[in-house]
């Protein structure tokens, strides 16, 4: 039976500061996904540490990653949120030496996704983002990212209705490197084509940082899944998304083409409270719902990717645990052009 917790969001798993339990998940299925090598494309901290902070240490660093290493996660994507320039060119340089300094952050680290600055600042879309340092794209800024993370910029998210997006998109699509449409007002199969032919590949957490109310047929979760042109990344913690939702989108899009991601964040494994960092608040409840009091939003996720498998290999989404290796590693890897990378 389902239940809401008292901010109406769907809960579908038992889950205690991000280490718990997705109930219907066999014992067995647990095993496989604790222990399987899962690649993560959107990590933005863990234990009390965020990659947007203008304090982060590398020895910061190496505890984030040591405490992903530990819980399943195989190697990921250092997510940097929308933040001020000089923070987050902070995040990307003190990364790069966590990862010359210590060769376990080197092995695991596989680059950097830049979700924001340019994404939407209408309410619903910008989700838990900061919208005064939202803006629009900027391939001078992009530059400047590459020059302090040595050319390791992965993914950039942006909302394909920011001024120069198109032309970003073909530029840094040039350059290397992902453009993904999340956070945005976007939706049009059109417009998403014509994205796609700038270079855009995927979407960030589809289903997710949307208003809560949509017109019925015709917004982005539609046209993205049915996008032949778009690997749709998506958050299957158990709270993102229901799990009739994502039994629905592993249904209607080939499975070589969908990316499941934590959206892993700061407080995941610390105990249950009220945590602030940068000035933005958030709240950990028991069962490992992370939420924004002052958006009334979620806040990022405090699971891991092992969480995110379970939930696909419950009874209710159906997944084998073959077909979660292809969404939650060998998709992300194919997704960024490391196919067949390894430890």
């Amino acid at each position: 039976m389902k239940q809401t917790n008292r901010r109406g969001f769907l809960k579908s798993a038992a889950l205690v500061a991000g280490v718990g339990v997705v109930a219907g998940c066999a014992t067995g299925s647990r095993r496989k996904a604790s222990k399987s090598p899962w690649v993560d494309l959107q990590v933005n901290g863990r234990i009390g540490i965020s990659f947007t902070d203008s304090e982060l240490t590398p020895e910061g660093v190496l505890k984030v990653v040591e405490a992903l290493r530990d819980g399943g996660t195989d190697a990921f994507l250092a997510t940097i949120v929308t933040c001020p320039d000089d923070m987050a060119l902070h995040a990307l340089r003190t990364i790069r030496a966590a990862m010359k300094k210590y060769p376990e952050c080197q092995k695991r680290i596989l680059g950097f996704h830049m979700e924001g600055p340019f994404v939407s600042n209408v309410t619903g879309y910008s989700g838990a983002h900061s919208k005064q340092w939202t803006r629009d794209c900027d391939i001078k800024v992009y530059e400047r990212w590459q020059d302090a993370s040595d050319g390791m910029i992965r993914i950039v998210t942006i909302c394909g209705d920011r001024k120069g997006a198109e032309d970003f998109t073909r530029k840094v699509t040039a350059s290397g490197t992902v453009i993904s449409l999340g956070h945005t007002t976007t939706w049009r199969t059109e417009d998403l084509n014509r994205l796609a032919k700038a270079g855009a590949k995927t979407c960030t957490h589809l289903g997710n940082a949307l208003p809560n109310e949509l017109p019925r047929h015709h917004n982005m979760i539609w046209t993205a899944l049915a996008n032949p042109n778009y690997m749709p990344m998506f958050i299957s913690d158990g709270f993102h998304l229901p799990k009739e939702m994502l039994h629905c989108y592993v249904r209607i899009a080939p499975l070589d083409r969908l990316v499941t991601v934590s959206d892993c964040s700061y407080p995941g494994g610390l105990p249950p409270g009220t945590y602030k960092k940068n000035g933005r608040i958030s709240v950990l409840e028991a069962d490992g719902f992370l939420r924004s009091p002052k958006t009334n939003s979620l806040a990022g996720s405090s699971c891991l990717m092992k969480q995110c498998v379970e939930t696909l290999m419950s009874p209710e989404v159906g997944l084998s645990y073959s077909d979660c290796l292809k969404i939650a590693r060998e998709n992300p890897l194919r997704l960024i052009g490391m196919e067949g990378w390894t430890a």
